[in-house]
């Protein structure tokens, strides 16, 4: 079975996600900071009067910065009911893979301990790494965007 992916950089490498859990990519656009918060947690954005919390994919994934901030884009993932924004460094393409070319990922992944990297594709004679998103977003990371989000509600209720 077909599943199509949005690929997307950061860094200089290619990624993937599944496009069911794409809700839309838009352009950068301000984004508040909120204090105490863990180091790729950007702040929140508005969309369309919605508050919704961004993560910086470089930081979670600890890459370089290699892009110009007019190439970067905030992928918006429906993830377990909630939205949430996700930096990178520009959406590319949306592409069609089989199970039958998705390779397992290298040994050296797995021994590092890095339990997002689903595996591998080749596609236009380079490799895109296929990432669960679930497994980026660890279930740590959420309660912690959570909490975020009620602290912003509480907030904004009593500056009311």
């Amino acid at each position: 079975m077909n599943r199509q992916k949005i690929v997307f950089k950061v860094g200089r490498e290619d990624f993937a996600i599944d496009i069911l859990l794409t809700k839309e990519i838009v352009v950068m656009s301000e984004i508040t900071p909120v204090p105490e918060t863990e180091e790729y947690v950007e702040g929140i954005m508005n969309l369309r009067g919605n508050l919704i919390p961004v993560l910086d994919l470089r930081k979670r994934l600890r890459t370089a910065a290699v892009s110009e901030l007019n190439e970067q884009r905030i992928i918006i993932a429906n993830f377990d009911g909630r939205l949430v924004g996700l930096i990178v460094d520009g959406a590319t393409e949306v592409i069609r893979v089989s199970e039958a070319m998705i390779e397992p990922p290298p040994d050296v992944i797995a021994e590092m301990g890095i339990g997002y990297i689903i595996g591998v594709v080749k596609h236009k004679d380079a490799f895109i790494t296929l990432i669960d998103l679930q497994k980026v977003l660890t279930e740590e990371i959420l309660v912690g965007l959570d909490e975020v989000m009620e602290l912003i509600a509480v907030r904004t209720e009593t500056a009311a």
